[in-house]
């Protein structure tokens, strides 16, 4: 063994040395290829065309319409006090009716 250097910065004295790996590293590194392999779920963005089952019945612009009046609604619910609550959709001839109705059952 040879002598060790004085004054060395902590740079130079770390030069050539490898870590060997720990046991959760290598764990870590085999679970790594699986995780990678799952694909990513799709996230949809508002210049996207959005998809579902009311794509068929709904034009794009009854879809945006829909969309804000609901969040009209709910920024209506939120002045009143209610944060909390569900919606309840039904059929009435032609029209189809969504009321909220707070979670607790209170109207």
């Amino acid at each position: 063994m040879g002598k060790i250097p004085r004054n060395l910065s902590d740079k130079d004295m770390f030069k050539g040395w490898q870590e060997e790996p720990t046991i959760e590293e290598t764990m870590l590194q085999a679970a790594e290829p699986k995780k990678a392999a799952r694909p990513q779920p799709k996230r949809a963005t508002a210049p996207e065309k959005r998809e579902g089952a009311y794509q068929t019945y709904l034009s794009q612009d009854a879809i945006d319409t829909m969309e804000k009046l609901l969040l009209e609604i709910k920024l209506d619910l939120y002045k009143q006090g209610i944060s909390d609550y569900r919606v309840n959709v039904r059929r009435e001839g032609n029209k189809i009716l969504l009321d909220h109705v707070p979670a607790d059952g209170k109207k």
